[in-house]
């Protein structure tokens, strides 16, 4: 009888036809396995019954009829109720086991947004909830308690769960209330002590509860197997530089004593002080800091295997892309010299959020693009294996973005939350070029910074300008003693230039010279650009965002070959060439911005010290874009800082008093109120206007980089871009919805190399056609119309003048 039973409970899922009880049972251990042990309870507990709302013949009509969309057929709440109710039985947390299980196939949302008003639980008509969407899930409830108590005893048995009939008797509604209460308390939390972490450890236990929940399931779904750690040997990054060898340049001297410096404090300060930790690794530019930073992370991780038996990944983050290349092509040519394959053990993952195909409903949002309407409780079954090891971090070095580790931090998002669990099963987060970070963020970020180490990860900032991402006394510096007499090698002053055509005649003043200038906006540089033409300068190159990224990459690599040749280049461009771009120009000039970009831009000069006198001289535009970039408290912050010559130097020293002066006079209103959010767990509400600032915003506010309204634009410049755009095509031919996902996602990232994503306001002077039949939103360049749309010099033709 009791096999008959079960046989009529089972259902089958994504492709592969388990059991749901088998399936249950496999993304329960597995979920447990990724958890730290204080959650390895509640994430088995969430993997149990994360499915059990499929065991109804409501679930099952949908599976042969996907229209079947009737609030019935909704699997997760009444599995989310059930193992609430499971957990407050065992002292678990049961909000926590509610919210996981509830948003498991989509991203997690303000508890009172699935919940309803604790005095609004009148089943089983709940007349008075507001929210439509609710109000139907919960009179579906009934329904559904019905139809499982034929198949859950049978299932609860088999998979050590306790008999549900009381919960189906009538202690769900109990549950319910309960719940609603816990999410009424938290939408009116006190938050008078926002530096306070306690209260921030509730978020991370649900975070961390739904990341070994969501990815245990999409791989057990997808058949997919993590691949074995790889050991690595802990002095990789020093056999290698002894075989290449140093140059005899005057930084030579530095970067060995930097070098020397931290393998010393990472191989005698106690592991204890480097892991969990906190620590800084600042130097100047050019001191070689992305070796020594690999080689720190490989001892400690090293010194961890060997006293603890965990294998800690590392995680090596930047702000921008072109960075990340450059680090990439370090890091494997290191493992190659020791004979270990790269793709084994080196993950690369900054590929942009996946083109859709072409929805079959759609919204408009707020920036008046078309985007994808969410199908209700919609399956997201992952099932590409390269893509699952890139969103899930599934190597010992990887290689990736600030947004993809920020958003992941402040997470709500399904994707996003994926990979959180890997981060905190041990790992050493290297966060290079951090004085990038918007200075309005640095109170969130440095509280979830120092919530890590309580996670099992060490933090290592890392940057010749370090701003405050750390409390006073609560991170460690690597670079200890810190490097003495370290060469002068730019002298920093205010230049008499006031005008784009005047800049212009400066430069060309000096043509004998290699030099660059970097300008704040677009619009300045593509002027200042057609003045220097003017002069006929023989070797004259210009980067920035409007030209594709294949451009910039091969641009880049014949200036850095001029420049070793000591010719005279001289590059026009924007900040894209600040941070980590490996250069090294004769002079320059900069627009005045904030002074940690001022002293990125003087990294770029003389930047192995073979000169006594280089200057980088700060230019005063009349046409200049400043404020609008920088605001005006960055601004005066480095006037205030650079009233008359200075050393690059003298400035880094000063760097302290420049931060904290910004800090005490920038509004960190927009980051406290994303810090409330927190252990108020309050990830996503209907209806929030994110430009508001208000008290009271969602996490789902938090966007590392704001955005303004822009437009993806395809150029056809070679056979490889016409490839991609042929099996962008092929793979939106594809019937079935996960492999045409999968297929566009896959081709995305050879299409990467050819898109430009200018302002929509630039673009719409000059709009190309549509890529797509029906996508407004991406546009093509195609290889007949380069001359109309695509400058081979300054890449996208857009009227500069409509904005003069």
């Amino acid at each position: 009888m009791g096999s008959d039973r079960l046989t009529s409970a089972q259902c089958w899922l994504a492709g592969h036809g388990e059991q749901l009880v088998e399936h249950l049972r496999a993304v329960a251990r597995l979920a447990r396995s990724y958890a730290p042990p204080e959650l390895a309870e509640p994430a088995e507990l969430a993997g149990l019954v994360h499915d059990l709302g499929k065991a109804t013949p409501f679930f099952q009509k949908r599976l042969k009829d996907p229209q079947y969309q009737a609030a019935e057929a909704n699997h997760s709440y009444i599995g989310a109720l059930f193992g609430a109710w499971v957990a407050g039985q065992r002292g678990l947390d049961a909000l926590a086991v509610f919210l996981a299980v509830a948003r498991h196939h989509g991203a997690l949302r303000s508890p009172w947004e699935l919940l309803p008003n604790p005095w609004d639980i009148d089943p089983p008509d709940f007349l008075d909830v507001h929210r439509q969407g609710l109000r139907r899930t919960l009179r579906a409830l009934p329904k559904q308690l019905e139809a499982v108590r034929e198949s859950w005893p049978v299932l609860c048995l088999a998979l050590g769960l306790p008999d549900p009939a009381p919960f189906c008797d009538g202690e769900v509604w109990s549950t319910l209330r309960s719940l609603a209460e816990e999410a009424a308390r938290l939408s009116y939390l006190d938050l008078s002590a926002l530096e306070d972490a306690s209260l921030r450890h509730r978020y991370w236990m649900t975070n961390i509860v739904f990341s070994c929940l969501i990815d245990a399931d999409k791989k057990l779904a997808a058949g997919y197997r993590s691949p074995p750690r790889e050991p690595l040997a802990p002095d990789l990054v020093r056999r290698y530089l002894a075989e290449r060898g140093s140059s005899n340049g005057p930084l030579q001297p530095f970067r060995k004593q930097l070098f020397e410096t931290v393998d010393r404090n990472v191989r005698t300060w106690p592991v204890p002080v480097l892991y969990p930790a906190q620590l800084t690794l600042t130097a100047p530019t050019g001191a070689g800091k992305t070796l020594t930073a690999l080689h720190a992370a490989l001892m400690i991780r090293g010194r961890v295997e060997a006293e603890t038996g965990r294998r800690l990944r590392i995680i090596y983050a930047l702000p921008y892309i072109n960075l990340i290349e450059q680090t990439v092509d370090v890091a494997r040519k290191v493992l190659q010299h020791a004979g270990i394959e790269p793709e084994r053990v080196l993950l690369e993952h900054h590929h942009l959020a996946p083109l859709r195909s072409r929805p079959s409903t759609s919204v408009t949002t707020a920036q008046g693009r078309k985007e994808a309407k969410p199908v209700p409780d919609e399956e997201d079954i992952e099932v590409d294996d390269a893509l699952l090891f890139a969103e899930s971090w599934d190597a010992e070095i990887v290689l990736t973005t600030f947004v993809q580790v920020f958003h992941t931090l402040v997470g709500y998002e399904n994707r996003a939350l994926k990979k959180l669990h890997t981060l905190v099963e041990g790992s050493i987060l290297i966060l290079d070029e951090v004085q990038a970070i918007d200075a309005h963020y640095w109170p969130l970020l440095r509280a979830l910074l120092a919530d890590l180490p309580r996670w099992n990860v060490t933090v290592i900032l890392m940057t010749a300008t370090q701003p405050r991402l750390t409390a006073q006394g609560q991170a460690r510096e690597l670079v200890d003693p810190p490097l003495q007499d370290y060469p002068r090698r730019v002298l920093i002053r205010p230049a008499a230039p006031r005008s784009v055509p005047e800049l212009a005649e400066a430069v060309a003043l000096a043509r004998d010279r290699s030099q660059l200038i970097v300008v704040n906006s677009v619009r300045v540089s593509l002027e200042l650009y057609r003045a220097l033409e003017r002069y006929h300068l023989p070797l004259l190159c210009y980067l920035s965002t409007n030209i594709t990224p294949r451009d910039r990459a091969k641009r880049l690599a014949k200036i850095r070959a001029l420049l070793e040749e000591r010719q005279p280049v001289v590059l026009v461009s924007t900040q894209v060439v600040e941070a980590g771009v490996d250069v090294d120009f004769d002079a320059g000039w900069r627009e005045w911005g904030p002074l940690e970009s001022l002293l990125q831009v003087a990294g770029r000069i003389n930047r192995n010290a073979n000169h006594d006198l280089a200057t980088l001289g700060l230019v005063a535009l009349a046409e200049g874009q400043g404020e609008l970039v920088y605001g005006r408290i960055l601004l005066d912050a480095a006037y205030e800082s650079i009233s008359g010559p200075r050393w690059d130097i003298e400035l880094i020293q000063a760097l302290e008093e420049y931060f904290a002066k910004i800090e005490s006079r920038i509004s960190q209103s927009h980051a406290e109120s994303l810090l409330a959010a927190l252990p108020r767990l309050d990830y996503d509400r209907s209806n929030v206007d994110c430009r508001k600032r208000t008290e009271s915003i969602p996490l789902s506010c938090f966007r590392l980089i704001e955005e303004l309204p822009s437009l993806s634009i395809v150029v056809e410049q070679d056979e490889g871009a016409t490839r991609a755009i042929a099996d962008l095509r092929r793979a939106l031919e594809l019937k079935d919805p996960h492999e045409r996902r999968f297929a566009v996602r896959r081709v995305y990232r050879d299409l990467e190399a050819y898109t430009i994503t200018p302002l929509l306001q630039r673009a719409v002077g000059n709009l190309p056609p549509p890529l797509l039949y029906g996508r407004e939103d991406l546009r093509l360049i195609s290889h007949d119309q380069l001359d109309s749309f695509y400058d081979k010099k300054t890449g996208f033709k857009w009227n500069v003048d409509q904005f003069l």
